[in-house]
């Protein structure tokens, strides 16, 4: 215990001489309470003429520990800056009107969500819905008449047995709450009762909406057809979506009439149909299923009438996501992340792609992974939240050309950075040890770094296992770069954004080779001359938990581990995560009963009785993704061991543990604490 608090007093007084060391005259590192500082720019949308971008802007309030959002307007050149509204709701989803006279958009203003519109020309605002719902995906008809959007609508609530309720003034027990639907609990919201997403139709001057859409089944990605008369969606209309997923059809149905048409027929799924501006042909993104953890994600064209399916994207090898149609109807827009970059693309019907913007960011406190997104206009004008490894996002524009440019027009973060330092980020390959693979990683070095001098180094994993980390900025590192660490991140085999041999190696074989991969990147790192072999610690969330409890148990090079929010045994994880019907189905062969020993090979349980690293367990008291059992399994097996081992249960966090500002805090304070106790 002494020890501890010895290491505690270092690390502070660490801090307080980096704080005081001439990094320039008025610069202090990157610190935990500089997180309410941040803006970032997110969910840009451009004008139909492509004049003016309304988009959000997320700040994040001390007092209520909550992020909230804000609309702000700014012309296409960077003038006429403005906000459109203010205060501590939130406020989001904005689709504007086809003429650009309005925008619809999402607030909790009056309460519970709704819609609202706002008209440009008198800045008036009013709510058109009183939903008991949130909605979500607006969309206006292309004659600007009509709004449809999407809600989720109870089902029956499951009755069993009859018998008598308390008597007036009892104090009975709480009733009973009875399941019989497979998705009963998910992450982030909890238990939940059986509901489904249904598509409406609202007048845009306001009036109770239409639902247009029945049954037991789930509609969405809803898109209007160019003459307004019908609307293409997706659905899985079998019956068995619960617990057969990935098997969504394109369907088009008659505003009108409500006769509906199936498109697709093939083993899904489908999704984000849209139909050319000329009206003849749907692109759609998906996959032939083959039950697999992860599939590349392609870029399909279909006739109207269902015929003539074909592929555009073969030669692209990376996942296509979020399609646009250009105006001229010979090609389609798309984000795609490359190499650990988020970008958008421009592909002819003939498969030709450019590059139109690279290096999109999200509006994350968190770790460096792919989002953004983009909006483009029918003269070609685009927007989007771009930023790099040491900036968050802000807001930048080109034109979609045969050389675009993109210039950022907003500063919001320029005067906060004026007085604060981060960690510069580096790129770096390493070939495998084992195979022709390469691994992309990044290292992000302390404000102050030296490289005469040595550090202690953190290996920090990612998660999913089907995503990637890039040169994004990311709070969460800069934290623990900011404590001196040397704080080293990479995109090992499973990673997207590379191609699929890369990302679907772990098929059916996860962790597979990860952790040969992760040692070739310290043994990379400390050729480099300025880590200290014997100060190198490890931790990642999620997948990165699965990997980092792997990793300890197959060698004891590190000084001490945080496994967060991890899987540990894959037979107990299958049967009480939310998902359980795609883990069981996708990630292995068999059931856990008729196939036990494939689940225990690949779980971290399994090599439970080879580890002497010190390690912490930490994860969301609320986690039904990764649940709590898994944590609470790996750390009683380390205490038989008589293994130094801590369990930190952030209270309330579900598996997004940062999406309250405080957590994030006590996730990095955790972790570098720990760490604090094994750091010479």
């Amino acid at each position: 215990m002494q020890r501890y608090y010895l290491h505690f007093i270092i690390s502070c007084i660490s801090l307080l001489i980096i704080s005081s060391s001439p990094l320039s005259a008025q610069q202090k590192v990157f610190d935990y309470m500089d997180i309410f500082d941040l803006q970032m720019v997110s969910s840009p949308q451009i004008s139909p003429d492509g004049s003016t971008i309304v988009y959000e802007r997320h700040q994040f309030d001390m007092m209520t520990d909550r992020r909230f959002v804000n609309l702000w307007q700014i012309d296409f050149e960077g003038t006429n800056h403005r906000p459109l509204t203010s205060g501590k709701d939130s406020y989001g989803s904005v689709a504007w009107s086809p003429d650009g006279s309005r925008f619809a958009y999402t607030s909790s203003a009056e309460g519970s969500t709704q819609i609202f519109i706002r008209w440009m020309e008198s800045g008036q605002a009013a709510s058109l819905t009183n939903l008991d719902g949130s909605p979500g995906n607006l969309s206006w008809s292309p004659d600007g008449t009509h709004l449809l959007f999407t809600k989720q609508v109870d089902a029956e609530k499951p009755r069993i047995g009859s018998f008598p309720g308390p008597p007036e003034g009892a104090d009975w027990a709480s009733p009973a709450k009875v399941i019989d639907h497979v998705i009963y609990r998910q992450d982030g919201q909890g238990y939940t009762d059986l509901s489904y997403s249904h598509i409406f139709i609202l007048s845009a001057e306001g009036g109770a909406p239409r639902q247009i859409t029945n049954g037991p089944y789930n509609h969405n990605s809803p898109s209007w057809s160019p003459d307004g008369a019908s609307i293409l969606f997706t659905a899985d209309r079998t019956g068995n979506a619960a617990l057969y997923p990935n098997n969504e059809q394109i369907y088009e149905i008659d505003v009108e009439s409500g006769r509906m048409t199936q498109i697709t027929d093939k083993r899904g799924p489908h999704g984000n149909p849209v139909i050319s501006p000329d009206g003849e042909q749907i692109a759609y993104t998906g996959y032939e299923d083959e039950f697999l953890g992860y599939q590349l994600t392609e870029l399909y064209l279909i006739d109207r009438n269902g015929g003539n399916l074909r592929t555009i994207s073969g030669d692209l090898e990376v996942d296509v996501s979020d399609i646009t149609w250009a105006n001229d109807s010979e090609s389609l827009y798309f984000r795609f992340d490359h190499e650990g970059s988020s970008n958008v693309g421009n592909i002819s019907l003939e498969g030709d792609v450019t590059v139109v913007a690279e290096q999109l960011n999200s509006a994350t406190i968190g770790r460096p992974y792919g989002g953004g997104s983009y909006s483009v206009a029918d003269n070609g004008h685009f927007a989007v939240p771009a930023g790099s490894s040491e900036r968050p996002a802000e807001l930048a524009v080109g034109q979609h050309s045969a050389q675009p440019t993109v210039r950022t027009i907003t500063t919001l973060n320029d005067e906060l950075f004026k007085s604060l330092q981060v960690g510069e980020t580096s790129e770096f390959w390493v070939d495998s040890s084992v195979d022709d693979f390469r691994v992309h990683g990044w290292i992000i070095t302390p404000p102050d770094f030296n490289p005469d001098e040595t550090y202690p180094m953190i290996l920090e994993i990612h998660g999913g296992p089907h995503t990637n980390y890039g040169p994004r900025f990311t709070p969460e590192l800069q934290l623990m770069a900011s404590q001196g660490y040397v704080v080293v991140y990479t995109n090992p085999r499973g990673s997207t954004s590379y191609n699929p041999d890369f990302a679907g190696y772990i098929n059916h074989n996860y962790p597979s080779e990860d952790y040969d991969d992760l040692m070739d990147t310290v043994d990379y790192v400390l050729d480099q001359g300025y880590v200290d072999q014997d100060q190198l610690f490890i931790t990642g969330g999620s997948g990165g938990g699965v990997l980092t409890a792997w990793t300890i148990g197959k060698t004891d090079r590190f000084a001490a581990a945080v496994v967060a929010k991890p899987v540990i045994n894959w037979y107990s994880f299958t049967l009480t995560a939310d998902m359980y019907p795609f883990f069981a189905k996708y990630w292995f062969t068999e059931m856990p009963w008729e196939d036990p020993m494939q689940y225990l090979e690949r779980s971290p349980i399994s090599l439970v009785g080879n580890v002497t690293t010190p390690t912490m367990l930490l994860t969301g008291s609320e986690d039904y993704r990764t649940p709590m059992s898994e944590t609470e399994q790996y750390y009683q097996a380390l205490k038989l061991q008589d293994i130094d081992a801590a369990l930190v249960s952030i209270t309330g966090a579900s598996h997004g543990i940062v999406a309250r500002p405080s957590n994030l805090i006590r996730k990095v304070g955790y972790i570098t604490g720990w760490f604090s106790k094994y750091r010479e």
